[in-house]
């Protein structure tokens, strides 16, 4: 409730109603409201209504349109009847339809005016507030990028690193052709550090995510993915089931993706080990799933994982990495502000493996 509405209608300036996108009444205020019945279809208390619900409907595609209905007769009871003027319109950020109820005096037109200047204060509030929160969005966005940047980084870096070792070893025994081919996997790193990057800054920047949305051919991102992080020798990632093409954001789809899958090389405990990426599409999501074959997670830390700043140290680790415990924040942080959701499926006591299993939707509503 907006609290400027509130303060009028509490003390009966006027009365106000919220209605839902089903044309049902949820919270009525100020005692000019009270033939309104709350659970019940508008139509129900205002009778003008009846017969205009399509029109009414139309409200949420068109904001600008409202409904004005000057001098209508409310009987309260069976020796109580008095006029009041009434007005109808869609508040967009509220999602949902505000009612505005005044007294009705001799002169109607001053009335109407009266709440078309209320509906005006209404709005603009509603639209501060609006750009408010945005703004707190976009500066916490911009944090995120700073911290998930700076632990990005270190997956790609390493990999390279690896692979520079490899060019030294290559050049020594004089074997041109193999450190050349090296090279250029280093340079196709680069580019694609440099794609990665600029694809997590444009999201963290824009105003409205819906914009960021582009076609993305899932198969090659996970591939990409894939090749780019430093596996070992005896470490195989397979890439299984269906992935669709698809209309999504694309850098945070690379986020998640990349960090499941280098969380589960670098926490495995053998120096052999397999990690598979699965995709199985449903009618409204992709169920992406990040298994491997390493020592598993104990069922009493399946939710601690996922809060910053925690890790985990896998008993006889294989690949011993440093961290922070910022990856699978982020991931879940990431993958919630879709509109999905992600589950750990592990228990060290009965089996080894873990696998993270992420519900990534096909519309992104964000």
């Amino acid at each position: 409730m907006l609290a400027a509405g509130r303060f009028f209608a509490d003390r009966e300036v006027y009365g106000l109603a919220w209605i839902d996108r089903e044309l049902v009444v949820t919270a009525r205020y100020g005692a000019k409201a009270d033939f309104v019945a709350v659970g019940r279809p508008i139509s129900d208390s205002v009778i003008p209504f009846i017969g205009s619900e399509e029109f009414i409907l139309s409200f949420q595609d068109d904001p600008s349109l409202q409904i004005e209905l000057p001098g209508v007769v409310i009987v309260r009871n069976a020796e109580t009847q008095e006029r009041y003027n009434l007005s109808l319109f869609w508040a967009p950020d509220q999602e949902r339809y505000l009612l505005l109820i005044s007294r009705a005096s001799l002169d109607a037109t001053l009335e109407i005016e009266l709440l078309r200047h209320v509906r005006a204060r209404l709005m603009a509030e509603a639209e501060t507030k609006a750009k408010s929160e945005a703004l707190v969005r976009a500066n916490r966005d911009l944090e995120d990028f700073a911290s998930i940047v700076s632990h990005d980084l270190k997956a790609p870096m390493r990999a390279m690193q690896y692979m520079t070792d490899e060019v030294d070893t290559a050049l020594s025994r004089g074997s041109l052709n193999e450190a050349r081919g090296q090279l250029e996997w280093i340079r196709t790193q680069t580019r694609r550090m440099s794609s990665m990057l600029s694809g997590l800054l444009d999201y963290s920047s824009i105003g409205r995510k819906h914009e960021a949305i582009e076609p993305t051919d899932t198969r090659a991102l996970a591939g990409t993915i894939a090749a780019s992080l430093p596996q070992g020798a005896g470490m195989t990632v397979a890439i299984e089931g269906t992935w669709p093409a698809i209309d999504t954001l694309k850098a945070p789809l690379d986020l998640v993706l990349r960090n499941l899958v280098d969380n589960a090389i670098k926490h495995h405990d053998r120096t052999t080990g397999i990690v598979r990426l699965s995709c199985r599409p449903t009618a409204d999501a992709l169920v992406i799933a990040v298994t491997d074959d390493g020592p598993g997670i104990a069922a009493e830390h399946s939710e601690v994982i996922f809060l910053p700043f925690r890790t985990l140290a896998a008993p006889g680790t294989a690949n011993q990495t440093t961290g922070v415990g910022l990856g699978l924040a982020f991931v879940q942080r990431t993958v919630e502000g879709v509109g999905g959701s992600i589950r750990v499926i592990s228990d060290r006591a009965q089996a080894r493996g873990t696998t993270f299993e992420v519900v990534w939707p096909q519309q992104i509503t964000t």
